[in-house]
């Protein structure tokens, strides 16, 4: 028989980790002295322990592990799988992580820019506030061509090119407006229940514009280097504008140039 602390070092499991399998009933000692409370351990439980250590030194949770050195592989195998596409993801967020933080080292040109009114039609989507990443290119796409689709059905046509607007909304979720400008103010019931009409007043805009270059990208779910800019911009000129709708457009069609142009109303 051995005692514990014989049975830790042949097997590499500290004496807390061995009291430990033997409360979960994964190891349990051959023999407990019902006095002292010492735990003893057979001779042919040291293959066991060697099984174990090796399984909780890859990683592998406790709720996974088996003293079977038999059915150690099946273990491993699944453990392995999730460890190297977890792995994955950590890289693929490390690569983003440097693109979001090389974006946010180009250029941004803040200026204030004087607006005329504009009439527009909108989708409003709302999202959970802290997942605004829920709502695809393929959502806005359906959204903005379903607004073309009637604008067209109507007789009328975009002015321009669309914007998006992020809107508060509950303490739990936001709207995001996908926005067509047209040349004529609209019906508010224009549409129907699912769309808005409305009309963007005269403004004095506060506007921020990132123009793409070759060897910089945004990952889809980072804070877009532009809108960085313009709070920096509205910290800097000591602007609170509180509940004030930030709208986003993109000018350029070629992916690889284009600029994104992010505003928000400083003046009526």
């Amino acid at each position: 028989m051995l005692s514990i602390g014989e049975f830790s070092g042949l097997t590499g499991s500290s004496v807390k980790a061995l009291r430990h399998y033997d409360e979960k009933g994964l190891l349990t000692p051959a023999e407990v002295d019902e006095h002292s409370g010492y735990r003893r351990y057979a001779e042919d439980q040291v293959r066991a322990g060697a099984v174990i250590r090796a399984l909780r030194d890859a990683g592998v949770p406790l709720s996974g592990v088996t003293a079977d050195g038999t059915l150690a592989p099946s273990v491993l195998a699944p453990h392995r799988s999730a460890i190297l596409e977890q792995r994955a993801r950590e890289d693929a967020a490390f690569v983003d992580a440097q693109a979001a933080l090389h974006a946010l080292l180009a250029p941004v040109t803040v200026e204030r820019r004087k607006c005329p009114a504009q009439p527009f039609v909108g989708r409003p989507l709302s999202v959970p506030a802290d997942d605004a990443g829920t709502v695809s290119d393929a959502d806005a796409n359906a959204a903005l061509g379903d607004l073309l689709e009637r604008l067209h059905a109507a007789g009328l046509a975009p002015a321009g090119q669309f914007w998006t607007t992020l809107r508060a909304g509950t303490s739990d979720r936001i709207e995001i407006v996908y926005c067509w400008p047209v040349s004529e103010r609209l019906p508010a019931e224009w549409g129907g229940p699912d769309t808005v009409a409305g009309e963007l007043p005269e403004r004095v805009e506060l506007i921020a514009s990132w123009r793409s270059a070759p060897d910089t990208s945004v990952p889809e779910r980072a804070t877009h280097p532009a809108i960085v800019a313009l709070f920096d911009a509205l910290a800097e000129q000591h602007l609170d504008l509180r509940h004030a709708e930030v709208r986003q457009r993109v000018i350029g069609t070629d992916e690889n140039d284009y600029t994104v142009e992010v505003s928000i109303t400083v003046e009526r």
